[in-house]
């Protein structure tokens, strides 16, 4: 519900209760930006993906702040 409430466009949405079972799509991703609505769940997404050996992930914060910095 959350994600179909707003967005930014292209995107896309794996809760963060499923990023550990869905570590695969991540492999091989130059830079993964993390972001949700009010920036906590974005938060310990990086720390998952982290413990997971991933280097190259950026909290993003709210997804209303990665919208505005990539339309203006």
């Amino acid at each position: 519900d959350e994600f179909k409430s707003g967005h930014v466009k292209g995107s896309v949405n794996i809760p963060l209760d499923q990023i550990g079972k869905q570590i695969a799509k991540f492999k091989g991703k130059t830079n993964i930006v993390v972001f949700c609505r009010s920036g906590m769940r974005s938060s310990q997404a990086k720390s998952i993906l982290e413990q997971n050996g991933f280097t190259n992930v950026t909290n993003g914060g709210t997804w209303n702040s990665i919208d505005q910095l990539l339309n203006n």
